[in-house]
C-alpha cells in the first residue's frame, strides 16, 4: 500500500523543530562550558574535569545521538517525524534536567521544550501527555524530602505556576487554531463552489443544452475573433452552414421529443467527424455551423461530405428507422471578407442547396 508522503507544511515545521533542537543543543553545550571554566576553583561543583565530562559532555552527546537519529528519521520516514519530535522533545528536557546542578533552581522550566513543540503541532493529545508529565514532575519536585527551605518550595510552586500556564494557553491556542482551520477550510470551499459555479455559469452561457455544441452567441464571438487574427497571421478558413431537411415535417409527424433526438444525432455526426482546430454550434432550430480551420478548402469539403453521408445513413429508431438529410452551404473565407459577408455567403450557399434539391453541399 502507497503510504501518502506529509504536506509541505508539515514538513516545514518538521524541519523548524529539528533546527531549534540543535539550536537547544549549541546553546546547552556553551553556556556550560562557560559556567564550567569560569567556576574554576570558586564553585568546585560547578566546575572540574568531573563535572564537564559528567554534566556537560555526557548529556550533550546523548542529546546529539537524540538529534542524529531525529534526522534519520527525517529523511527516511518522513510520516514519523511529527511524533518523533515530540518524544525527543521530553527525553532531550529530561537529560538536561537530570544533568544539571541543584544550584539551578529554574532547571524546571526545561520543561517549557517539550510545551512549546506540542503547541507547535496543534495536537491537544500530545500537550495532554506533556501536561500530565509536567504535572508529575512538579508534585514530585514540591514534595521531595530533601527540600526543606521554604524559599526553594515558593519557587518550585511558582515554577508549576507557570507550567501550567502556560500549558492552559497550549489549550486555548490549539482551539483558537481549529477555529481558524476551521474558518478557512469553510472559506476555501466557499470559495472552490463559487469558482465552480462560475464555470458552470460560464459554460451555460456559451453551450446549447440540448445538443452540447457551442451556442449561437458564442459562434458570434469566436468567427469575429478569428477574422481579426487573420488580419495579423493568414490561415485557411471555411465557414459551412447545416440545415436538416424537412424538419417541421419530423416534429409534425413524430413529436417534438423525437425532434430533439434527431439534433442530438446530428450534433454527434457532427462532432465525430471535424477536427480539434475546428467548431461546431448549434445556430438556432434545426441550422448548425461549423469553422474549419488551418486546412485547405478540399480537405474540409471532404470532411463536411462525410458529414452529409453520415446523416444521411444513420437510421433514427424514434422515426421507424428512417433518417434525415441535411443541406450544407459553404463558404471559403478570403482576407477581404468581414464577418457579416462571411455567414451571408455561407448562409447563401445554403439557400441554394435548398433550392437545388437539398441533400447536398454548394460551396460559395
Amino acid at each position: 500500500m502507497h503510504i501518502p508522503p506529509p504536506a509541505p507544511r508539515q514538513t516545514y515545521w518538521n524541519r523548524m523543530i529539528l533546527n531549534a533542537f540543535w539550536l537547544v543543543l549549541l546553546v546547552h553545550l556553551l553556556t556550560q562550558t562557560v559556567i564550567c571554566l569560569s567556576m574554576q576553583g570558586d564553585c568546585p561543583e560547578l566546575s572540574g574535569k568531573s563535572y564537564l565530562i559528567g554534566n556537560v559532555l555526557l548529556p550533550d552527546i546523548m542529546i546529539l545521538g537524540t538529534l542524529l537519529v531525529l534526522e534519520a528519521i527525517y529523511k527516511w520516514r518522513p510520516l514519523l517525524s511529527e511524533i518523533s519530535n515530540v518524544a525527543a522533545s521530553h527525553l532531550i528536557a529530561i537529560v538536561m534536567i537530570l544533568n544539571l546542578s541543584d544550584v539551578f533552581y529554574v532547571k524546571p522550566l526545561i520543561m517549557l521544550i517539550p510545551l512549546l513543540v506540542s503547541m507547535l503541532y496543534l495536537r491537544s493529545t500530545y500537550l495532554k501527555a506533556t501536561s500530565i508529565l509536567c504535572v508529575t514532575y512538579m508534585i514530585l519536585l514540591l514534595l521531595e524530602p530533601s527540600v526543606s527551605d521554604n524559599s526553594l518550595r515558593v519557587q518550585n510552586m511558582i515554577i508549576a505556576f507557570i507550567l501550567t500556564g502556560t500549558a492552559l494557553a497550549g489549550f486555548a491556542l490549539i482551539a483558537r487554531g481549529r477555529d481558524l482551520m476551521q474558518s478557512l477550510e469553510s472559506s476555501l470551499k466557499s470559495e472552490q463552489d463559487l469558482r465552480i459555479q462560475n464555470i458552470i455559469m460560464d459554460r451555460l452561457s456559451k453551450v446549447d443544452p440540448l445538443t452540447e455544441l457551442y451556442n449561437h452567441k458564442t459562434f458570434h464571438e469566436y468567427l469575429g475573433w478569428l477574422i481579426e487574427h487573420q488580419q495579423s497571421n493568414p490561415f485557411p478558413m471555411q465557414l459551412a452552414v447545416l440545415d436538416i431537411d424537412n424538419f417541421k415535417k419530423v416534429n409534425d409527424q413524430y413529436g417534438h421529443w423525437v425532434g430533439d433526438i434527431v439534433l442530438r444525432q446530428v450534433a454527434g455526426i457532427v462532432l465525430k467527424h471535424i477536427g480539434a482546430d475546428d467548431f461546431a454550434a448549434r445556430y438556432g432550430g434545426e441550422e448548425f455551423v461549423v469553422i474549419l480551420t488551418a486546412k485547405p478548402l478540399e480537405d474540409s469539403r471532404r470532411i463536411m461530405t462525410q458529414i452529409l453521408h453520415g446523416i444521411a445513413a444513420l437510421p433514427v429508431a424514434e422515426m421507424d428507422g428512417n433518417s434525415v438529410t441535411v443541406s450544407i452551404g459553404m463558404h471559403d473565407y478570403a482576407g477581404t471578407d468581414s464577418k457579416s459577408s462571411t455567414f451571408q455567403q455561407a448562409d447563401d450557399a445554403l439557400y441554394e442547396a435548398k433550392k437545388t434539391g437539398k441533400n447536398k453541399i454548394v460551396v460559395a
